[in-house]
């Protein structure tokens, strides 16, 4: 009920998240993507009839993962990832363990993202999971005292990444990947406290937008245009050395890489200005599924005409553009 309340929280404002986005590209796509996240692994947990504890943490990892979307998506999917993985053997969960595994949720996601950036959906979990240590170091027994204690410190150190990535100082508000993972432990922490929540998982829709007085940048240089992501089906060996080849290559044509190895698969996330070689290179391990490829420019270019921040001919050029998404199925 936890898992599914922080997802159906999420859901509710990820108009508002996005309209938070501003890094690493400010496309206006972080609260969507991350819910579609989750949401793919509330489809699966909504599902079970009566879960043990190894298969729901299996369904939310694996979910997850297969279901995410963009760079906040995978990350927030690799939160999952470490914090199942501490406590899928466990009967009972209690303070020490819920320390346990947020630290492992923290190491689990800073290890996927090559270039881990501070002021981030990253540094918010950090802060959780320290906030959560202390506590179980202090003796503390009571988990309602307990969440409450981890949020009000996420929340603050939340409010403080505009001190660690100017690009939020300038455009005067916190990380959005860390405002989404905010409002899943939020979410969580009402359904412990027995609140009533509709937990019914549906399809993701787009709500209508929160205004938020958030001014889009419009002089933002997006020096690698296509946000491209997929999975690899292996076909062949994927071990460490593969692996760090790979993202070694990845580097070289982009940033934002993210690249998690999960048994038979592989999640890939990159921003690239020639998806093709990507993908290439994908290829000789395996086949692709899931494929996404998204212009970012374009994406920024939309946010900034429903601001009313685009010139009068810059939309027109607008209207003459393409769809800002190319998306495949490789079945």
């Amino acid at each position: 009920k936890m898992f599914l309340a922080g997802a159906k929280n999420l859901e509710s404002k990820k108009e508002w998240i996005n309209d938070l986005n501003v890094f690493p590209v400010p496309d206006g796509d972080t609260g969507t993507n991350m819910t579609l996240t989750i949401m793919s692994a509330a489809k699966e947990v909504s599902a079970m009839g009566e879960p043990d504890m190894m298969s729901l943490c299996k369904a939310i990892s694996s979910g997850s993962l297969r279901g995410a979307r963009g760079n906040s998506g995978v990350i927030l999917s690799q939160l999952f990832r470490g914090f199942t993985k501490s406590v899928r053997e466990k009967s009972t969960v209690d303070i020490p363990a819920f320390a346990d595994a947020f630290e492992k949720a923290v190491e689990t996601a800073y290890k996927a993202v090559m270039k881990p950036k501070e002021g981030t959906i990253l540094t918010v979990a950090k802060g959780a999971a320290v906030r959560a240590r202390e506590l179980a170091e202090e003796g503390c027994d009571d988990l309602s005292v307990f969440f409450d204690e981890v949020i009000k410190y996420a929340d603050e150190v939340l409010e403080q990444t505009p001190e660690m990535l100017p690009v939020l100082k300038q455009a005067g508000v916190v990380d959005s990947g860390g405002q989404g993972l905010m409002q899943v432990l939020k979410g969580a922490y009402d359904a412990f406290l027995g609140k009533e929540i509709d937990l019914t998982i549906g399809e993701v829709t787009h709500a209508a937008p929160v205004k938020t007085g958030v001014e889009t940048q419009t002089d933002v240089e997006i020096k690698y245009g296509y946000c491209t992501e997929f999975i690899i089906l292996l076909t062949r060996n994927f071990n460490i050395k593969n692996e760090m080849d790979f993202k070694e290559y990845l580097e070289s044509i982009g940033d934002s890489i993210v690249v998690v190895a999960d048994d038979d698969v592989v999640k890939v996330h990159v921003h690239t200005n020639d998806p093709g070689l990507a993908i290439q290179k994908a290829l000789k391990y395996g086949a692709l599924s899931n494929m996404k490829i998204d212009n970012m420019r374009l994406e920024h270019q939309e946010k900034l005409f429903k601001s009313g921040q685009m010139p009068a001919k810059e939309v027109e050029k607008e209207e003459e553009m393409p769809h800002k998404e190319v998306g495949f199925i490789a079945v």
